[in-house]
């Protein structure tokens, strides 16, 4: 189930969630349900989009998902072609505004990910990644007035989870030419990279609760995320879904939710 999970993109998903609802509390701004279905329905389609196109740029012996992929192709396609329509429909009826608004970020992505796949960015490709899934998670709570320091700390908490996840990929990377951080790094060397964000993110984490900047449920919730990855960079990779496993670190930030739901109760 892990496995399946991974290799379908559900764990992105959730993460994808639990992100939007973080933010979404500590912004005091609610997102409308076609907002979110289209967040979904475009994460989603993207990731299957970009797993079966790893899939065909594989050479034999295929990897586990290589082969899932090549076995379900058919109906991976058609799921694939129906989360566009889904997200098309839904965005050019009910969120076209959202859209034209963040049009200038929709571009830049679109043409950071042309410069991906042509193997030609001069950007390494965890940076890309990382900062436009941060851009995105925050496109639908307007400008980064009052999130600039937490803003920070997720943004180096992404950048450490791609970077620990992707450190799995360095060998098919390397093959198609596409540039990284870490093809000059070693595994051992990433992990300590990745160990020093997270330092980091923690100690601007504390500064932003010592200052009031941060209540006690959102410093709770983006701090069990930061131990959960922590926790990840010393396991080993072989045994599990270890990249489930490092993108469900962001399930504790569906706690700030949680804690205001049972506060409501009499």
């Amino acid at each position: 189930m892990g496995k399946l999970s991974s290799f379908l993109a559900w764990d992105i998903l959730i993460s994808l969630m639990a992100n939007l609802s973080f933010f979404s509390l500590f912004r005091n701004q609610n997102l409308t349900p076609t907002l979110l279905l289209f967040y979904l329905s475009s994460v989603w389609a993207l990731y299957l989009a970009d797993h079966l196109w790893d899939f065909r740029r594989e050479t034999e012996p295929l990897s586990e998902r290589g082969y899932f992929y090549k076995k379900h192709q058919q109906t991976i396609v058609i799921t694939l072609i129906l989360l566009v329509l889904v997200s098309l429909f839904v965005g050019t009826l009910y969120e076209f505004t959202f859209l034209w608004e963040h049009l200038p970020l929709l571009l830049s992505f679109l043409f950071c990910l042309g410069l991906v796949v042509k193997a030609v960015s001069p950007v390494p490709k965890e940076i890309l990644v990382s900062g436009f899934y941060t851009l995105g998670v925050f496109a639908p709570f307007g400008t980064f007035g009052h999130l600039d320091g937490l803003a920070f700390v997720f943004f180096l908490h992404v950048l450490a989870n791609v970077l620990l996840t992707y450190n799995l990929d360095r060998n098919f990377d390397q093959r198609q030419n596409t540039f990284t951080l870490i093809q000059n790094l070693s595994p051992q060397k990433v992990r300590m990279v990745v160990l020093s964000l997270l330092g980091t993110g923690v100690f601007f984490l504390f500064f932003l609760w010592m200052k009031g900047q941060v209540k006690d449920p959102y410093f709770l919730g983006m701090g069990l995320t930061y131990l959960w990855l922590c926790v990840c960079t010393f396991l080993k990779t072989e045994s599990f879904p270890f990249k489930s496993l490092c993108e469900l670190s962001y399930l504790p930030l569906f706690l700030p939710q949680i804690f205001f739901f049972f506060s409501l109760l009499p």
